[in-house]
């Protein structure tokens, strides 16, 4: 194979190039000591949960390296590119390589000479902090809590049992732990990952890098590889994000409110889970389509097969890019459509919401923003239009609470108007929208819009007032209703 040697562009913010070049000519040829460039703590970090990709090479390189067909461009020497090294703080270094011709950048970082993924670099004055099943690093400390915390390692759990963990894998993960990463904004994750996203998971080193306190449709990427340990870098698309709805919902929602569209998309006939079940399909669709439908119906397979049966399905739909971008509907193996008819019917059934309570309630509480009763497995609302939100205690202890920090809270209340309520509740005539406030998700949401019966969203019990009830077992443990 003929070598390949990059020259540099001259410039005065540029130091010594050999490690760049060294780096890169290893990377474009494929030279079989090119672990010997990353980092001895990383490459530990990346092989700490035993997950095996069988078409990658490299499991430190995902998402990090060179496209084969760049490479190849280059040993043809079909490009000129640039390539800038240039020294950080702190021991660090980053190296650029750019092919202008293709409007191509990609950064590596470098710490004491030995590859490092960009996040080392970026979080390295982070404060950080462990859970159970978690090794944190924060961007900012006021935005996350001990219940966000709590949630998350309880989320490990019940997808530990949905997917039968055996004990031993159990173990090593409460012992090598899931990296998280939570970043100030949607800017702080793009300058970690070089993505514009609200999250993502990093498959190179099993790590979270979000701007949400709970992203858990990113953590239940991790974990499902994590219990097939070993498989292929790629999976058909609706499952690979259909699960992640199903278990986790969408960054800042959960799962019922994504799938919520979907019912409403498939019942309506604009948007059919068969009709995105092929790779080309599926992201030829806007992605909050997609994802709603395939996360439907991804948690009616995992209702109808359970946790084994599904996994078998998942790994069968797993492969090299070349393998899933060929499957198609028929090399697929599915319930009868009439099992999922009937799933839809006690979907809709199974509703969390009552928008015209048929009596009405009693033991009626004030609260300054509306009012509160208890109406069977329901609380219902009479809610003041003149003030759209509703902030809701629940009935845990709520001192020390008043600390939180929420971006829902900052647009909606003032420091004097908070005094540690738990949930955050909107309402107008078309919409109602819940919010956990301890970490801001959306954990139900109303649309009259988005009904396959619509009727008004909400009923006036009064020229003031608005009434509807919801489902006790949206709120953690309950909420504080006090009695005049």
């Amino acid at each position: 194979m003929k070598k390949i040697f990059l020259i540099c562009l001259i410039s005065p913010i540029i130091l010594s190039q050999p490690l760049g070049n060294n780096f890169i000519n290893a990377l474009v040829n494929k030279n079989s000591y090119l672990s010997d460039f990353v980092d001895t703590d990383e490459l530990t970090r990346s092989e700490r949960l035993g997950i095996k990709y069988t078409d990658v090479n490299y499991k430190w390189l995902i998402s990090f390296d060179i496209p084969d067909e760049i490479k190849a461009g280059f040993r043809e020497e079909k490009y000129d590119y640039s390539l800038q090294t240039m020294q950080l703080e702190d021991g660090f270094s980053i190296v650029t390589l750019a092919v202008g011709s293709l409007n191509y950048l990609q950064k590596f970082y470098f710490l004491n000479g030995k590859f490092v993924p960009p996040s080392v670099y970026f979080t390295r004055n982070w404060e950080g902090n462990e859970s159970k099943y978690f090794k944190f690093k924060i961007s900012e400390p006021k935005y996350f809590n001990d219940y966000c915390v709590k949630r998350l390692d309880d989320f490990v759990d019940s997808l530990c049992n949905l997917l039968d963990f055996d004990k031993d894998r159990k173990k090593l993960l409460e012992t090598e732990k899931i990296y998280y990463t939570f970043c100030r904004d949607e800017d702080e994750v793009e300058k970690i990952t070089g993505y514009k996203s609200k999250g993502m998971s990093v498959l190179a080193f099993d790590e979270v890098i979000t701007a949400y306190q709970t992203h858990f449709h990113e953590v239940s990427h991790i974990l499902i590889n994590f219990k097939l340990k070993n498989l292929n870098l790629y999976t058909l698309p609706f499952f690979l994000e259909g699960f992640a709805v199903a278990v986790g919902g969408r960054g800042g929602m959960a799962p019922r409110v994504v799938t919520d569209l979907g019912y409403y998309l498939q019942k309506t006939g604009f948007l059919t889970y068969d009709s995105i079940l092929t790779y080309e399909s599926f992201y030829s669709q806007d992605a909050n389509m997609t994802y709603a439908v395939s996360g439907l119906y991804n948690r009616f397979l995992l209702d109808e097969l359970g946790g084994a049966h599904y996994l078998e399905l998942y790994r069968k739909l797993n492969g090299d890019l070349n393998f899933v971008k060929k499957i198609s509907p028929i090399d697929i193996f599915l319930p009868s459509f009439e099992k999922f008819d009937r799933y839809l019917n006690n979907y809709e059934n199974d509703s969390l919401s009552i928008i015209h309570p048929d009596k009405l309630m009693t033991m009626v509480s004030y609260f300054e923003y509306g009012k509160i009763s208890e109406y069977f497995n329901y609380y219902c609302f009479s809610a003041d239009i003149t003030k759209n939100y509703i902030p809701l205690f629940n009935d845990t202890d709520s001192s020390g609470l008043k600390l939180v920090y929420s971006s829902k809270l900052s647009v909606n209340l003032t420091k004097s108007e908070y005094k540690g309520e738990n949930y955050l509740l909107f309402s107008d005539s078309i919409n109602i929208k819940l919010y956990n406030i301890f970490n801001d998700e959306l954990i139900f949401s109303y649309d009259k819009n988005f009904k396959i019966n619509p009727q008004k969203a909400l009923i006036g019990f009064n020229k003031n007032n608005y009434i509807f009830c919801l489902k006790k077992s949206l709120f953690d443990s309950g909420i504080i209703i006090k009695y005049k």
